[in-house]
């Protein structure tokens, strides 16, 4: 049978008179790199299906062709709900796939004591990150480190400096950031929201390089603040397509979303804030002008004798500042959110606090064994609003959110009920290690080698400012000027995150007398550090 060939010379003589160049721009444009993902894709699925461990991966959803499950797993603000409905149809150990990336979730207390707990050693590292890690970080962020000899060596730095031995000496400078809080409260209740960020910002500035932050304003705190936005933005599940297909770091990056120019812009700022503190702290260190702080400690403890370079000091300590800044303010105002839409159990704390406390001084520290309604609404509350909203990928992922919500280990896990943790008298500290895992009270400060190093600190924070603006204040949704109720808004910031989006409120203190009293110990207190 003859097969006739059609003629090269009809296809070469097709005139392109009328034909745009720009369409033909545009047309090469998206072709190109649509081919070649494609081509890349067939490329690599082959080999990667041909993987044995493949066989013996958990159930999980069906996902698409190279995205996997990346619409359901890149909305933040949605995927805690859409990882329980998964966890209740495939188990409490669950497989997706995000882009090029395999997750394994652990959504029960078992799962997690078996693999992060007591495998800790090969569960600890992190993924490849090309824009969060190597160009955003340039490396140096402890967050994302994957797990070795250098981590390690962060590692252990972090805990000398938020242990719970060194963690209970800072208690005097959360004393007096707790009580230019309800200062604030008391004379600016609007910018409440503001005011928890200068708390939190402050106690770790002061822990870390010994300068407090007495006003919102201060220049520094507005730097940091804009390090964390950089890091919400960057790290966020499915914002940047390289972190979720690392191999796309060899393509062009014009053909996803210029991500490594992204990247870079983040870094010049960053480092500049975090190199800026460094050399400030060790010229007062030269100068014998440096505060007692854990910087002026690590630098004369030469950092270079352990590997560390200036740019991994001060990243070392600057990202402690980064993370306690925002991760405590985040929820103190989760707080405030919580008691706004349940002012029936705020009440029941006030009564509680009232009993033990009175009314002539304000709540301390050897109060809280007498508080176990108050210690039980902070531990609901973290179980219900989590540092972060699905626990930081480790090489196999805990999902924070569905372990606090199974149905299995809590009665209406869907409802604030802080009865549930009545009997859990301990820290959140001392769950962490406990042996039976479904005595923890909740796994929001994580599991394993990549457990929060700031829980001591984190608990001591809470306590004291949640007993004393209980104490103080009554909290309670707006008031229109037509009389209407405002609801309040109830949206989270979007990355990983678990801040609430600013929302309005009302914060009235209870009596004058305890605001003449909140006077004068903020009186007296300033007049001991010096302040007018």
């Amino acid at each position: 049978m003859e097969v006739k060939v059609p003629s090269t010379r009809l296809l070469t003589s097709v005139r392109l008179e009328n034909v745009s160049p720009l369409r033909v721009v545009l047309a090469t444009c998206v072709a190109f790199p649509l081919i070649f993902i494609i081509g890349f894709y067939l490329w690599v699925t082959p080999s990667t299906l041909k993987d044995s461990r493949r066989k013996h991966l958990p159930p999980g959803p069906r996902g698409l062709p190279f995205l996997g499950n990346f619409f359901e797993m890149s909305k933040a603000e949605t995927f805690r709900f859409q990882a329980q409905k998964w966890a209740k149809e495939y188990g409490e150990i669950f497989y997706t796939k995000m882009g090029g990336a395999d997750y394994i979730y652990l959504s029960s207390p078992t799962a997690v004591k078996e693999l992060m707990d007591k495998k800790s050693g090969i569960y600890s590292s992190r993924p490849p990150a090309p824009l969060a890690s190597d160009v955003a970080s340039a490396g140096r962020r402890q967050l994302f480190m994957p797990y070795g000899p250098k981590y390690r060596v962060v590692r252990k730095i972090a805990h000398q400096l938020l242990n719970i031995t060194v963690s209970t000496s800072y208690q005097p400078i959360q004393d007096l950031e707790s009580k230019q809080l309800v200062y604030d409260l008391l004379h600016d209740p609007e910018h409440f929201y503001d005011h928890n960020r200068r708390y939190s910002s402050s106690v770790i500035l002061t822990v870390a390089y010994g300068h407090r932050m007495a006003d919102w304003d201060n220049p520094l705190v507005k730097k940091i603040y804009s390090v964390v936005n950089n890091l919400q933005q960057f790290s966020a599940p499915g914002a940047f397509l390289v972190d979720t297909w690392p191999s796309l770091r060899y393509f062009p990056q014009w053909m996803f979303g210029n991500w490594r120019k992204f990247g870079e812009k983040c870094f010049a700022h960053d480092s500049v804030v975090y190199l800026n503190l460094w050399g400030d702290l060790k010229k007062e260190v030269d100068e014998r002008k440096a505060n007692p702080c854990f910087a002026k400690d690590f630098y004369l403890s030469n950092p270079e004798k352990l590997g560390l370079d200036q740019l991994q000091a001060a990243y070392q300590t600057g990202g402690l500042v980064e993370a306690g800044s925002e991760t405590t303010s985040a929820f103190l105002n989760s707080w405030i959110l919580a008691m706004t839409l349940h002012p029936h159990i705020m009440k029941k704390a006030q009564e509680e606090v009232d009993r033990v406390v009175g009314g002539d001084r304000l709540p301390t520290w050897e109060d809280e064994a007498n508080l176990p309604y108050l210690r039980a609404m902070i531990k609901e509350l973290l179980r219900t609003r989590p540092p972060n909203k699905f626990g930081i990928q480790h090489y196999t992922t805990e999902d924070d959110w569905a372990i606090n919500y199974d149905p299995a280990h809590w009665d209406k896990p869907d409802e604030f009920m802080p009865e549930r943790f009545l009997g859990y008298d301990l820290p959140a500290a001392s769950y962490i290690n406990i042996g039976d895992p479904n005595q923890r009270d909740h796994f929001s400060y994580g599991a394993g080698r990549r457990v929060c190093p700031g829980v001591h600190v984190a608990e001591k924070s809470l306590f004291l400012n949640i007993a004393r603006v209980l104490w103080a204040f009554n909290i309670s949704k707006k008031i229109a000027k037509d009389g209407s109720v405002i609801e309040p808004n109830i949206a989270m910031v979007p990355g990983w995150m678990t801040i609430p989006q600013p929302f309005e409120c009302d914060i009235t203190v209870r009596s004058e007398k305890k605001a003449a009293l909140i006077n004068k110990i903020w009186a007296e207190t300033k007049e001991t550090l010096g302040e007018k």
